[in-house]
C-alpha cells in the first residue's frame, strides 16, 4: 500500500460523505520459537496486515477496519465507517493530528535482520539453555526457553495533510529455570533483547537466570517489621508499570488515579525523575511518531519529585486544553487510546553494591507476586508477596521467602533514598525501566 494509494482513499472517503478521514495501515511479521530439553517444541510465524479507518461526519466519529484488500472491499469498509459516524454521539474532543510536524530520525530498523536464519535463532536458544544448565549442579531444569521477534511498518495518512510511515524491528530471548536444594525449589528468569541477534547475549542470559534462582534457595521468613527495602531493576520496573497506568490523562480525567489534582505538587523524593520517552532508541516502544501521527518526545512526568505532566493523546489533550505528549497507542483494529511508551525511573549515580552496603538491616527484593492484583492505583495502597535476600550490616545474609510487603505508592515514591546507576528495561511487562533503588521503609509481614 503506497502513500499515493492512501491519498486516493482519503479523496474517495470524502467523495462518499466523510469530512475528515484517517487511515492507519499496519504490516507486521511475528516469529516465536520455544525449546525444551534441547529440542524445538514449537515454531510459529505470523504475518498480518490491516487498515483502520476513522471518519468524521458533522463532528461525529465512525470507525471500521479491514484485513481484506480485494477490489471494492475498502470502499465498502469506508461506507461502514461513515454509517457508524452518523449514529455516533458528537464529541468535540475527537480530532485528527495536523500534518505539519517535524520528526526525529531514529535508528530503530535493522534491514539485515530479515536475513537471520531460523537455525541461527534456534542455536541462540540452545546456547542460552545450555549455559543455564551448566552454571551449577543446583540448576534442576530449564522450565522454558524461547525467542521472539517482530518486524513492522506503520503508515498513517489523514485529510489534515499527514502522510508518514516508519519501519521497526525488535528481537528477544528469555528463559525460566528451576534451582533445587534438598526438597526446596526456586524459580527465576532472565531476558535479553535488541534489534539484531548480536544484541542478544545467550550465555550471559542463561547464567543470569541460573544465578537468580540459586540466590533464592534456603529462603526463610523474617519477623514482621518496618525496614528499608531495596528493589532490583526487574521488580522496580513492575512498580513503574503500575505508576504509568495512574499517570495517563485518561485515568486522571476519570478519577481513577491517585494523582488526581496533584499536578505541580510534590509526590516523590526530590531525586526522583520519571520520564516517558518514545524516542529512546534503547527502548522497545520507540517510534518517530505515535499512533495518531504526533511526534514522540521525552516527557518529564515527575521532575525532581514534582508531578509536572500526565501522558496525553489528542483526545485527552483536547479535554484539558493542552498539547498531546505523543502517547497515542492502537492497532488497526481499534481507535487510539493514551498509553506509555518507554516509561522509566531515571538512574542515579550509586553502584548497587554500595546501596546494599549502606543497609544495616533490610530486605533486598528479587521477586514479587500479585503486584498487579494487589495494588490499588486510586488509593495507592499495595500489598504483595515478596521473595529475596536479607541484608545485615551491609552484607547479604540469607534468602527470604513467604513474606509480604505493603505500603502506599505516594509514600513509596517520597521514601526513595538512593538510586543505582544500572537502569534496565523489562520487556516482560512492556517497555518499563528502573535502576536498583532503595526505599527508606516498608511494612514487612513475616513470622
Amino acid at each position: 500500500m503506497s502513500k499515493l494509494n492512501l491519498i486516493e482513499l482519503i479523496n474517495k472517503a470524502q467523495d462518499l460523505g466523510a469530512e475528515d478521514v484517517e487511515f492507519y495501515y499496519e504490516v507486521s511479521e511475528d516469529n516465536s520459537i520455544e525449546v525444551y530439553e534441547g529440542e524445538v517444541e514449537s515454531l510459529e510465524s505470523a504475518h498480518s496486515k490491516g487498515l483502520g479507518i476513522r471518519v468524521f461526519v458533522e463532528g461525529k466519529m465512525g470507525f471500521a477496519y479491514t484485513t481484506n484488500f480485494n477490489d471494492g472491499v475498502i470502499e465498502k469498509v469506508i461506507k461502514e465507517a461513515i454509517a457508524n459516524a452518523k449514529i455516533a454521539v458528537e464529541d468535540e474532543h475527537r480530532t485528527l493530528a495536523n500534518g505539519d510536524y517535524d520528526y526525529k530520525e531514529l535508528d530503530i530498523y535493522n534491514p539485515q535482520f530479515s536475513e537471520s536464519s531460523v537455525e541461527d535463532k534456534i542455536d541462540l536458544i540452545l546456547k542460552m539453555e545450555k549455559a543455564a544448565l551448566e552454571y551449577s549442579d543446583k540448576i534442576e531444569s530449564v522450565i522454558s526457553a524461547g525467542y521472539g521477534d517482530n518486524n513492522s511498518e506503520i503508515t498513517i495518512a489523514n485529510s489534515k495533510g499527514l502522510n508518514q510511515s516508519y519501519k521497526s524491528n525488535t528481537c528477544y530471548a528469555y528463559l525460566y529455570v528451576m534451582a533445587s536444594e534438598g526438597e526446596e525449589k526456586q524459580t527465576a528468569s532472565a531476558l535479553s533483547y535488541g534489534r539484531s541477534l548480536d544484541d542478544v547475549a545467550p550465555v550471559q542470559t542463561g547464567e543470569e537466570a541460573a544465578e537468580n534462582a540459586i540466590k533464592l534457595l534456603g529462603g526463610k521468613q523474617v519477623n514482621s517489621q518496618e525496614a528499608p527495602v531495596i528493589f532490583t531493576p526487574e521488580v522496580g520496573s513492575m512498580f513503574l508499570y503500575l505508576l504509568a497506568s495512574a499517570l495517563t490523562a485518561e485515568a486522571v480525567q476519570k478519577g481513577r488515579s491517585l494523582f488526581v489534582d496533584k499536578l505541580n505538587e510534590v509526590v516523590a523524593a526530590n531525586k526522583v525523575n520519571i520520564i516517558d520517552d518514545g524516542t529512546l532508541e534503547a527502548g522497545l516502544a520507540t517510534a518517530p511518531f505515535d499512533d495518531e501521527g504526533v511526534p514522540c518526545a521525552p516527557t518529564n512526568i515527575i521532575e525532581d519529585g514534582v508531578l509536572k505532566n500526565y501522558l496525553y493523546d489528542i483526545y485527552t489533550a483536547n479535554k484539558d486544553k493542552v498539547e498531546s505528549t505523543g502517547n497515542a497507542q492502537r492497532s488497526y483494529r481499534g481507535i487510539p487510546n493514551v498509553a506509555p511508551s518507554n516509561f522509566y525511573l531515571a538512574a542515579g549515580e550509586e553502584k548497587p553494591v554500595d546501596i546494599i552496603g549502606g543497609v544495616e538491616n533490610g530486605f533486598y527484593v528479587h521477586k514479587v507476586i500479585g503486584l498487579f492484583s494487589g495494588a490499588n492505583t486510586i488509593s495507592g495502597d499495595f500489598s504483595v508477596g515478596a521473595t529475596g535476600q536479607w541484608i545485615e550490616n551491609g552484607e547479604i545474609k540469607q534468602a527470604v521467602s513467604e513474606v509480604t510487603i505493603a505500603g502506599n505508592l505516594i509514600d513509596f515514591l517520597k521514601d526513595i533514598e538512593e538510586l543505582g546507576d544500572d537502569l534496565k528495561f523489562n520487556p516482560m511487562v512492556g517497555s518499563f525501566g528502573s535502576p536498583t533503588f532503595k526505599v527508606k521503609k516498608l511494612a514487612i509481614s513475616g513470622s
